[in-house]
């Protein structure tokens, strides 16, 4: 039978621990709002 307790055990934990909070935050909130209110009103109706 072919094991694979033979082979040497890829844990994740092993490698560097890939946080996204390490990752500098990615929010939209930090972006600039953008809202179609700002902008110049434009609407069509049928």
């Amino acid at each position: 039978m072919f094991s694979t307790l033979n082979l040497p055990t890829f844990q994740p934990s092993n490698l560097p621990t890939f946080q996204p909070s390490n990752l500098p935050t990615f929010q939209p909130s930090n972006l600039p709002t953008f809202q179609p209110s700002n902008l110049p009103t434009h609407e069509y109706y049928p």
